[in-house]
């Protein structure tokens, strides 16, 4: 029965590939408790230990569902339970367990996040984080920002990444231009220091084929090295919509001496698709129709088409040196360059006299390639004095992007009616009808009399963009219970913008400050209250009414909280209250090439998370946010007090896994959650309701030997709702089951 117990538990260690595991493994082997439970199992197939996560902040083995570590915050390796700040931590188990096809999709079961909020998209991953909408600009991979802009918006695959960490509220002091809802850090996998591999085929919904490979190594005890690979193809619940992912991520760590460590990171993406989101007129999704309801599964662009094909590349390193025990540098680079080629039709209200049953279709296009620079250099120190520790982090960082694009500038789809003559190539939702792709054509139309003209010519337009930042942080422990955190940053942000078809260049340039401090007091080992202030500010690439350079969106925000760890638990509690300012909106003609900046919006709410792998088999997420989001000045003054468009103002969500240990069902486990967002709406004048939707999601996977089996669904009820409007409306996801067979080593 012992040597049965001693290859279980290596068989085991084997999917958790954790020295703390073996630690607590072994302890377990040895325990007469732990034999005697095991006397009715023929054998002993597979353990699974939760326990704390590893100290490798960069991405090391997070064990189970909580991680206690994270730079996000602070840029210094600052325990979780220190920082002023609400940050939770997504892990690798945790993206695994749920089956997650997306950054937004992993991001589902975390606080005041509203993910996926347009439904799956396969060009990027959208997030309302605390009341505030953002796609890309708050993403951040190993700490350096992923710049993107418009459609040249990078989407990065899970199954590459360690773990996902979210700081919410503002970020500009250690990470320049940020949105105000928050910053969120990707942690890319990367080597350890042992030999491991796995190998995942997966077959799911609408088609779905993947073969992932993760493998690794260390020849020395300064050289190891990783690969993680993917091949992708899948359908949608859109007919005949298709997808295709390859993706490879290599990765080599060195070390140069006792005191120097370099990693290096590459990794490449293909997609070649059709476009994902769908662009429905409201009539016939939210509100009645009297030709009946547009089905969930209706593309509104012609598929033979349209098209989506993206590949981004990057090669990066991070390079850390000791200089003694208290000095350390840091420096994090990265080249980035993505590639596009999209069409896409979307719908732009129903054709008059058409009886609310033909749709008019508009074009979004784009052909071109976009390129970016990314460095952040940190100088850390720490020493003591009058018993205050202090650690002193100086930094300076550049971000770059240069984009040159070509586009039709959002024409009308159209066709040729007669020699010479052209109208809209309008559809019909409710029984489609597609044309030929050889028929369609872009045209420009009059909206009045729908005389149209065929676009035959794409414009041209170059963006330049850099930022080059300072900043200044001292995180200063008092007697061991009391951390304030203060620092400040100056940024300079300059963008150039040149239509080279007209000539026409727009030039901004943006100088700011910004600062936050922070105050956390550990009350006992277990329990933290804390109090932090942070600004923020977003430079906007426009003119204002005057054709002066537009003001960058800024502002700040006031949060309170409590940090709870259970004595005797791997888990958390924390409760945050916040309040968030954006001023300088664009308000009045949004849109067109001048606009007024009079807008201010705010958000104050309340979240409670709480994340625990209570006993070896039951790990829990749960968390509630209660949000106020509010227009505060506009143009339109019926606007003001009212909940910005897309935003929910209640958000609900728990997830929770048992695995069985021993018995007859070693090696089984279960687990279930659901998500509640509460009701949007479509307009600033709150007059068209999108209602509330509930869906569970659920997983049931069983582990034998060195293979494991798992079934994940998600909206497992095929709960048909629409996500959200904003003139117009998008279907969320339906059932979505994904199967998969894994070999370990």
């Amino acid at each position: 029965m012992g040597n049965r117990t001693e290859s279980g538990l290596i068989r085991g260690l084997k999917w958790s590939r954790n020295p703390l595991a073996l630690a607590v493994a072994a302890t377990m082997a040895a325990s007469p408790v732990w034999a005697e439970e095991q006397q009715d199992a023929d054998e002993l197939q597979t353990i699974e230990v939760n326990a704390e996560q590893s100290d490798d902040v960069y991405g090391g083995d997070d064990f189970g569902y909580v991680g206690q570590r994270s730079l996000t915050a602070t840029k210094t390796d600052t325990p979780v339970k220190e920082t002023p700040r609400a940050v939770s931590i997504v892990t690798r188990e945790q993206m695994d367990d749920r089956a997650s096809v997306s950054i937004a999709d992993a991001l589902q079961y975390t606080p005041s996040i509203q993910a996926n909020f347009y439904g799956e998209d396969n060009k990027q991953d959208w997030f309302v984080i605390r009341g505030f909408k953002q796609a890309n600009n708050g993403l951040y991979r190993d700490g350096t920002r992923v710049y993107s802009y418009g459609f040249y918006s990078w989407q990065l695959d899970p199954f590459a990444q360690e773990r996902v960490e979210i700081m919410r509220g503002p970020a500009s002091v250690l990470y320049g231009q940020t949105p105000p809802g928050g910053v969120i850090n990707v942690i890319s996998k990367r080597p350890q220091d042992y030999s491991f591999g796995s190998v995942t085929a997966e077959y799911g919904s609408y088609d779905r084929k993947q073969l992932s490979v993760d493998v690794g190594g260390a020849p020395s005890e300064d050289v190891s090295w990783r690969v993680v690979a993917l091949g992708r193809e899948n359908g949608t619940q859109v007919d005949d919509l298709e997808a295709e992912r390859t993706m490879l991520a290599p990765s080599l760590k060195l070390g140069l001496g006792d005191r120097t460590e370099l990693t290096l990171l590459a990794s490449y993406q293909k997609d070649d698709s059709d476009p994902y989101l769908q662009f429905l007129p409201s009539s016939g999704t939210i509100s009645p129709n009297p030709n009946g309801k547009i089905d969930d599964d209706v593309a509104i662009g012609n598929l033979d088409y349209e098209q989506f094909e993206r590949t981004q590349v990057s090669f990066g390193y991070q390079l850390d040196h000791a200089f003694n025990d208290s000095t350390t540098f840091q420096q994090s680079a990265r080249y980035q360059q993505i590639d596009i080629d999209l069409k896409q039709m979307y719908s732009l209200g129903y054709l008059p006299g058409s009886g609310d049953s033909q749709v008019i279709r508009g074009l979004s296009d784009e052909d071109g390639d976009a390129y970016g620079i990314n460095l952040d250099n940190r100088l850390i120190h720490t020493w003591s004095i009058n018993n205050v520790e202090h650690t002193l982090l100086a930094g300076i960082d550049y971000q770059s992007l240069h984009i040159d694009g070509k586009s039709f500038g959002n024409p009308l789809m159209g066709y040729e009616a007669a020699p010479g003559v052209f109208a809209p190539a309008t559809l019909n939702p409710f029984d489609p009808q597609y044309r030929n792709a050889d028929e369609l054509t872009p045209v420009s139309c009059n909206f009045s009399t729908f005389v149209c003209t065929e676009v035959t010519s794409r414009q041209r337009t170059t963006i330049d963009a850099y930022q080059v930042g300072g900043y200044l942080q001292d995180q200063m422990k008092f007697d061991n219970n009391l951390v304030l955190t203060v620092g400040a940053r100056f940024d300079r942000a300059s963008s150039d913008i040149e239509n080279k078809s007209t000539g026409v260049e727009q030039n901004i340039d943006n100088d700011k400050w910004t600062a936050n401090a922070g105050l956390a007091w550990l009350l006992n080992d277990n329990l933290t209250a804390y109090t932090s202030y942070s600004q923020f500010f977003q430079p906007i690439l426009q003119l204002d009414q005057n054709g002066d350079a537009a003001k960058p969106q800024e502002g700040d925000q006031i949060e309170v909280g409590m940090k709870f760890q259970p004595e005797g638990i791997d888990g958390y509690l924390n409760a945050a209250a916040f309040k968030i300012t954006q001023e300088n909106l664009a308000s009045g003609a949004t849109g067109t090439p001048a606009f007024q900046q009079i807008g201010e919006v705010e958000s104050e709410g309340i979240e409670l998370e709480a994340v625990a792998n209570i006993t070896p088999s039951f790990s829990l997420l749960a968390n509630a946010t209660w949000m106020d989001p509010e227009i505060v000045s506009d143009s339109t003054p019926a606007e003001e007090g009212n909940r910005p468009v897309n935003i929910a103002d209640t958000l609900y969500s728990a997830w929770a896994k048992y695995t069985f240990l021993g018995g007859p069902l070693n090696g089984f486990a279960i687990g279930s959650g659901v998500r509640y967002v509460s009701d949007t709406y479509g307009d600033n004048t709150e007059t068209l309701k999108v209602p509330s939707y509930t869906v569970w999601d659920a997983t049931v996977s069983y582990r034998y030997k060195d293979f494991k089996f798992q079934v994940a669904a998600k909206n497992l009820e095929d709960k048909q709702y629409v996500a959200t409007c904003d003139y117009y409306c998008w279907y969320g996801d339906r059932r979505n089951v994904i199967g998969s067979v894994t070999y370990a080593w």
